[in-house]
């Protein structure tokens, strides 16, 4: 199967799945007029600006202009290709593909490479965890029974062991059937000086998957002295660090429920350990701090975020960097707070799964109170000062009335100063900025400044809508040819979210920014009335454009030709 699939069948497979029931499953939408509104899941914001229109089954965000249909949808959020996405769309609607035609030559080569990235990495996989039972294996094996995992366990999680020198995993690789171009873009193995050798040696092996089942990379840890303590699997066409965690294919792979809540920690023996005492949910960064693409990702499964980090002091400033990350995410989050500098896996060690579900979960402001007194002497009047000072900077940031209420109250009996003291301060401090940027919405666009063009990009917002019919707008009303091959297609009958992905790419932002517009009338007579008048815009700056024209020839013509300029002149502003 290759090339693009006919519009009529993709038509057919996006009505059978509307696209509120699609998008309904990944945020939380609510009806505002005839469109469907909700946070943007592919950035950060506190105002809606993303909206789903089950008429011409799209979706737009006015913040960061993504929009398409349900395949888009799903492409963008899952990171997956676009195939797949229709894939998944029509197993939902018991659909079986059809035949396509011809793809281009590089698009194939990249989906075969991708596919092969995916089979190179699980046969490595393999590899890596039988390596562990042999004796090559047993420095690694003996490194995570020594930090309380058994047999059973390493099985389960599909641990490894890299062999210590040389290219063993390579060779076996081009044995099996692996080109060199495959296994050095799958960041497997490298070669120095004609030397090839295995990236990954003698580490403890931890396979990356996906909730699909794909292993998209490796983390390893070094046994012995080596540097670094922790490598991980370099970018590759089917792996970023910054856009991928591990152990999401513990918590929502096939079969698995959907927790309420995700449990980020900072590596990966951190987050074995913490599903080997049957806490759900549990996921970690690939070697990086926590990134916006992350949390982006950790949006899309759960709603509640619990950062249980370190409780050293190291582990203390990466939570508080993750919380700057996570605000105005959309998340309901909360920090774990550990006692005495330690780690998740000593404290479950320590005192079991029935006192970790007792340690406290501090909102973000709280948490960020208490690590405000870090550094500082609080039996001290300068340091009260300054304590008090850095709790009103975090306070003013709350746009919760109630809780902030809560906190003045705390804060004052921790201080001795009143309420009205605090509340001064909170009124002089100034806001930190905020990872967040601000988000343009509908009204704050700026309107073309050509007034026939924001009339033609409404006709077409009008016409996808199902509001007015081509008996009112034809396409040669429209100057802008993309807008004229949208009221073409629309006309015929097609569905906007069929014909959209068969639009150049660069032109299909223009046409989704003009199908979504907003506000549009509520009922079809306003539709109406409202489209004869967009009509009249462009009839009447097509007639300004050309009386433009014809005057600025009559400045210059002859005296011959001024007569029949003037007369046809009069004739155009008599239509005025």
């Amino acid at each position: 199967m290759a090339g693009r699939l006919d519009n009529a069948w993709i038509d057919e497979l996006l009505s059978r799945v509307p696209i509120e029931e699609v998008v309904g499953e990944y945020v939380t939408l609510n009806r505002k007029g005839r469109k469907l509104w909700a946070c943007c899941p592919f950035h950060n914001e506190k105002t809606p600006s993303f909206n789903v229109d089950p008429e011409t089954g799209l979706f737009y965000c006015f913040g960061c202009h993504k929009g398409g249909n349900s395949i888009t949808f799903l492409s963008e959020y899952e990171h997956i290709e676009k195939i797949e996405a229709i894939k998944l769309l029509a197993e939902r609607a018991h659909m079986e593909l059809p035949e396509r035609s011809a793809r281009p030559a590089q698009s194939a080569y990249e989906n075969d490479l991708k596919d092969r990235i995916y089979e190179a990495n699980r046969f490595a996989a393999r590899f890596y965890h039988a390596r562990i039972w042999q004796s090559e294996g047993a420095s690694a094996l003996k490194y995570l029974y020594e930090r309380g995992l058994n047999d059973s366990d390493i099985k389960r999680f599909g641990l490894g062991a890299a062999p210590a020198h040389g290219s063993e995993l390579h060779d076996a690789l081009v044995k099996e059937g692996f080109s060199e171009d495959v296994i050095r873009k799958a960041w497997l193995s490298g070669e120095n000086e004609g030397r090839v050798y295995d990236m990954f040696r003698e580490r403890v092996m931890f396979p990356i998957i996906n909730p699909r089942g794909h292993v998209l990379g490796f983390g390893g840890r070094v046994m012995g002295k080596g540097e670094p303590k922790y490598l991980n699997t370099s970018d590759t066409p089917v792996f970023s660090k910054r856009n991928g965690l591990y152990g999401l294919n513990f918590s929502l792979g096939k079969d698995v429920p959907r927790p309420n809540r995700l449990i980020l920690v900072e590596g990966y023996m951190d987050t074995v350990m913490l599903l080997k005492h049957g806490i759900s949910g549990v996921i970690a960064t690939l070697g990086t701090a926590l990134t916006e693409e992350q949390v982006r990702l950790i949006k899309r499964y759960a709603r509640e975020l619990w950062i249980s980090y370190d409780g050293d002091a190291a582990g203390q400033k990466a939570a508080l960097r993750a919380l700057d990350i996570t605000d105005g995410a959309g998340l309901d989050v909360r920090v774990i707070d550990y006692p005495s500098g330690m780690d998740p896996d000593e404290f479950l060690k320590a005192r079991g799964r029935e006192e970790w579900e007792k340690l406290p979960r501090h909102k973000p402001a709280k948490y960020r109170m208490l690590r405000a007194e870090d550094g500082l002497e609080l039996s001290t009047q300068e340091g009260m000062t300054e304590y008090t000072v850095r709790c009103c900077r975090i306070l003013k940031t709350l746009d919760n009335a109630v809780e902030l209420e809560n906190y003045l109250r705390e804060l004052s009996a921790r201080t001795g100063y009143t309420r009205d003291v605090l509340m001064r301060q909170i009124g002089q401090v100034s806001v930190q900025p905020q990872p967040e940027r601000r988000i343009a919405r509908p009204r704050d666009i700026a309107k073309p400044a050509n007034e026939s063009e924001n009339a033609q990009k409404l006709l077409i917002a009008l016409l996808a809508a199902g509001l007015i019919g081509p008996d009112i707008v034809k396409s040669e009303d429209f100057d802008n040819e993309l807008y004229a091959e949208i009221c073409t297609n629309l006309s015929a009958g097609e569905k906007p979210g069929a014909f959209i992905d068969s639009l150049p790419e660069e032109q299909t932002a223009q046409a989704l920014e003009a199908i979504s517009y907003t506000p549009l009338p509520e009922t079809p007579d306003a539709a109406r009335k409202l489209a004869e008048e967009l009509l009249a815009t462009v009839r009447r700056q097509r007639l300004n454009s050309r009386i433009s024209i014809l005057t600025e020839r009559l400045s210059t013509a002859r005296e011959d030709e001024k007569e029949e300029i003037t007369q046809r002149l009069n004739e155009l502003l008599m239509k005025l």
